[in-house]
């Protein structure tokens, strides 16, 4: 039996090419066991002093907080070359599965304990009681979950801002973050402190409750100007429905662009939720998930059990480590990450849109940035320094699905095939600007970096196919049938329920058998805007 220090290795969650992400099970005395998630990183990447420094940071960046809805990390090591980090494992979905789904009392609930996280976050000090001025940097529905249990955590400190980093986390003239969660601040590549981190868990509670994304467009461009000029409507307008009274209230005040009007700081926007959840009297996060989690809870268990026993079982589809921090650090963290030669002014300088009218939501932040130009090429949902595959982590399905809601875990790893060792600086984790009129553009979608000539047409010019408007796809397979869903040459996740917001137009999906990779079904579908197509073998 393979082990890491005190922990036996059951069972692989996910795997890319710099590391693994392992569920662990430590034993003790009488009938003490715990479950636990390892994430690991190859030994020829963990040799390079850069990559080294990024994982020892996250690890000390989650050592020192101790809060309920944050992460925890339990131990960090080396085994013959490999750096691992053992985390908490704890099953349930993240709120990307929720948008649109909770009624707002309980997304008041779940983002008033994200809040009450960051919050600790945020006041987080170093030895001598001095602050260390973290900012998350990456607020979004991804990077919040929900546990089965009720418990909210927030997740993913792989891209902090925090004095004393051993690695960088910005290079100059280096955006970080999804856009469409940035504040406008950060988007403009300014100084940030808590108050961005509080702007972005407003978009979130946003989001959550009306089902829509608040700043969408077709480029990097097209996100930053919303972010910066798109007028804000509460969210009751968006609905056209009566809200908890102070719901919007709360949620404008987190999203005033006036740094001096902004609600200061996370433990103020939790208290102005609190405020509104005593008025609305909404049942508890706990009695809601109990009950609208319960099928995707009980699938999870199943497999666990089967894990547990020692039994071949396919990879779940539920559950992540809490604290998924990226395995590799600041710069593999980066969703979105925009370099541009001194000189040049960030891409949010621009002129205020035509219309604050944007795009109909998008399910997935694997697809938000140049959609246009990607038209679901090969592009997973993820990480910008360090590409990976879909299939090392699965989508967020919607609550009411049978099927288990959560990727196995946000493993934030390399998916591609392992560079040597020296080949890590050129592929992966350099972010140096670009001298003369070159432009890098690290995409939210797990994209490889592509340098583009200054006169070429700009990011956000329309590409030669234009995708409009979004449908919805779903695939039924029975309830004990489980089959891997391939969507355009991505893999998601595993049936027997897979739901996704998918652009208006043709696609290929094809149904594998886990286990003896037999091709169940595959055809050609046309998603009409607006329209939900179902698929089953």
């Amino acid at each position: 039996i393979k082990r890491f220090g005190a922990y036996e290795i059951l069972h692989e969650l996910s795997t890319g090419g710099m590391g693994s992400v392992l569920l662990g099970r430590r034993k003790g005395p009488g009938s003490f066991e715990q479950l636990v998630a390892i994430k690991t990183i190859r030994t020829e990447y963990a040799a390079a002093a850069h990559v080294r420094a990024m994982f020892l940071d996250e690890a000390a960046i989650l050592a020192r907080l101790n809060h309920p809805a944050v992460a925890t990390v339990h131990d960090f090591g080396e085994e013959n070359g490999t750096l691992y980090m053992v985390m908490e494992y704890v099953a349930g979905v993240s709120l990307r599965g929720m948008v649109g789904q909770m009624p707002a009392g309980v997304a008041a609930r779940a983002i008033a304990e994200a809040c009450r996280g960051l919050h600790a976050a945020h006041e987080l000090r170093d030895l001598s009681g001095q602050l260390l001025g973290l900012v998350h940097r990456d607020i979004s529905p991804d990077n919040i979950m929900l546990g089965f249990d009720g418990h909210v955590k927030v997740i993913d400190f792989g891209i902090a801002l925090v004095k004393n980093r051993q690695s960088p986390v910005t290079e100059f003239g280096t955006v970080k973050g999804k856009p469409p969660y940035m504040s406008p601040e950060q988007v403009k590549n300014e100084g940030i402190d808590r108050r961005s981190d509080v702007f972005s868990l407003g978009i979130v509670m946003h989001e959550v409750v009306t089902g829509t994304p608040l700043f969408d467009g077709d480029s990097i461009y097209a996100i930053a100007r919303a972010v910066e000029h798109q007028d804000i409507r509460p969210p009751s307008h968006v609905l056209g429905m009566e809200l908890p009274l102070g719901l919007d209230a709360a949620v404008m005040n987190a999203l005033d662009r006036d740094l001096a009007r902004r609600t200061p700081t996370a433990a103020a926007f939790a208290e102005e939720l609190e405020q509104v959840i005593n008025i609305a009297g909404d049942e508890t996060l706990e009695a809601w998930a109990d009950r609208e989690l319960a099928a995707p809870r009980d699938a999870h268990r199943s497999w666990l059990a089967s894990v547990v026993a020692g039994k071949d079982a396919p990879r779940s589809s539920v559950g992540r480590p809490t604290g998924s921090v990226t395995a590799l650090g600041a710069e593999a963290a980066a969703p979105v990450a925009e370099e541009l030669p001194a000189g040049r002014e960030t891409p949010t300088h621009l002129p205020a849109p035509e219309t604050g009218e944007l795009r109909p939501a998008r399910r997935s932040m694997a697809l938000p940035v140049v959609l246009a130009l990607l038209v679901l090429a090969a592009i997973g949902g993820g990480m910008a320094m360090f590409a990976r595959r879909a299939d090392d982590t699965p989508r967020d399905a919607a609550v009411a699905l049978v099927t288990p809601a959560d990727a196995a875990l946000d493993a934030e790893l390399d998916a591609a095939p392992a560079a040597p060792p020296d080949a890590i600086e050129a592929d992966a984790l350099s972010a140096v600007p670009v001298d003369g009129p070159k432009k890098t553009v690290a995409l939210d979608a797990g994209a490889k970096t592509v340098a583009r000539d200054a006169a070429e047409k700009p990011i956000d010019a329309p590409a030669a196919v234009k995708v409009e408007g979004f449908g919805k796809l779903t695939v039924r397979s029975g309830e004990d049938s489980y089959l891997v869903v391939h969507l355009d040459g991505e893999v998601f996740d595993d049936t027997p329920f897979f739901r996704k917001q998918v652009p208006a137009g043709e696609h290929l999906i094809e149904l594998i058998h886990p286990k003896t990779k037999e091709r169940v079904l595959r055809k050609k579908i046309f998603v009409a805007p607006g329209e939900t197509v179902e698929v089953s073998p």
